[in-house]
């Protein structure tokens, strides 16, 4: 039990260490690139390895619960997700417009760093929920899991690549 959380907060320390260290780079500028592609790919890698670090925690928790995706609830949760997902970003959309919100991101940069993560875990779930409910039953949660962070790091690919030069 104690190794589980010592993994645990492993992750989330290297989420927190990973807002730190962007927010910093964004506040004073280092390295800068003029060329788009490399941004892109940049934020691509840095997603990525967010959607990792998701990952180890499901997949911490999973060989901690071994009942992990096996409730009847799952066969549904894409759509649950899905209206959880709709619901935050319009929750978000509505909040970010208030002035209140605007003056508290604006002064604390790296708040967006924890909406980021927000909205990627979520993302990655639905992604993972998905997954559960085509593969088979019998298919082990770590193959569903490495399905899902492939997954998820094609979607961001595609739409970083792919969708801006339409």
């Amino acid at each position: 039990m104690k190794f589980y959380w010592l993994k645990q907060s492993l992750v989330i320390l290297f989420l927190v260490l990973f807002a730190f260290i962007s927010n910093f780079n964004l506040v004073n500028p280092y390295l800068t690139m003029e060329n788009p592609f490399l941004k892109q790919l940049l934020v691509l890698v840095s997603v990525s390895l967010i959607l990792f670090a998701c990952n180890q925690l499901l997949y911490n928790h999973a060989k901690m619960k071994k009942e992990f995706m096996q409730h009847p609830l799952w066969d549904k949760m894409f759509i649950i997700i899905l209206v959880w997902l709709m619901i935050s970003f319009v929750l978000f959309i509505v909040l970010f417009f208030f002035k209140p919100l605007q003056d508290l991101l604006s002064q604390h940069a790296w708040l967006m760093f924890l909406v980021v993560y927000y909205f990627l875990f979520f993302t990655n779930l639905f992604i993972l929920s998905i997954v559960h409910k085509v593969m088979d039953s019998s298919v082990k949660v770590e193959k569903k899991l490495v399905i899902t962070w492939t997954s998820s790091t094609l979607l961001i690919a595609i739409t970083l690549f792919v969708l801006p030069s339409i």
